[in-house]
């Protein structure tokens, strides 16, 4: 499951031109993710992806999707 939100990650940046800040993922996701990463959700954690995770539906969401969210980031290049 990492390597499929790294993926979507990377892709996202190659098509943009831009890291996303938002990956969207369903509990599905996050329980594998959990499973196999724990140390990524403790409070005191040294890893840090980039991105903030944030879990949709299943119903409204079946693969992990990137986005960029951080307006200012894009307000601060039009100025």
């Amino acid at each position: 499951m990492m390597d499929h939100i790294l993926s979507t990650a990377q892709t996202f940046e190659r098509t943009h031109g831009t890291a996303p800040d938002v990956i969207y993922i369903n509990p599905s996701h996050f329980e594998i993710l959990y499973k196999h990463h724990s140390e990524l959700f403790q409070p005191n954690q040294d890893v840090h992806l980039g991105f903030r995770l944030v879990i949709i539906p299943s119903s409204m969401l079946t693969h992990p999707k990137a986005a960029q969210l951080d307006v200012t980031r894009h307000l601060s290049r039009v100025a």
